[in-house]
């Protein structure tokens, strides 16, 4: 990971191998950032992807083999019992000549080149709490 900052704007570029969501919560973990939102293009793979299904009430996602460009990600920092929480969906093109893309919420993924990752911090408390309605971890403000 290489890193560099200007007040609260980040580029975090992550590097071949790492794995993104361990990394950010690091990072954000290192400089206290427990409210922002970011966006990144890149490459990655060992992903795991997939959605919320509402009337189930749970997550469902499925491993994708292969090296996707990032076509467009971007998600959100937040807190949950005190610590930074990353939120994260993503458009990934296939690197093949189908460019077949899938776009959802991102459980897991590893850098496959590079993954370019700019954060801004926000001011403001973020937190998550439990909802009953939807069954999710929601901001709460």
């Amino acid at each position: 990971m290489r890193t560099t900052k200007d007040g609260k704007n980040h580029l975090i570029i992550l590097e071949r191998g790492e794995d993104v969501i361990p990394a950010l919560l690091r990072y954000c973990t290192e400089h206290k950032i427990t409210a922002g939102v970011f966006t990144g293009i890149g490459a990655v793979n060992n992903i795991e992807i997939g959605y919320y299904d509402f009337e189930e009430r749970e997550y469902h996602f499925r491993a994708e083999k292969g090296d996707f460009e990032v076509a467009s990600m971007t998600g959100n920092i937040t807190s949950v019992d005190g610590k930074p929480f990353i939120h994260v969906h993503a458009v990934l093109s296939r690197c093949d000549k189908t460019l077949e893309c899938i776009g959802a919420h991102i459980k897991k993924a590893s850098v496959a080149v590079t993954l370019e990752v700019f954060l801004t911090n926000v001011d403001v408390s973020l937190s998550r709490a439990y909802d009953e309605c939807t069954g999710l971890k929601l901001i709460t403000v």
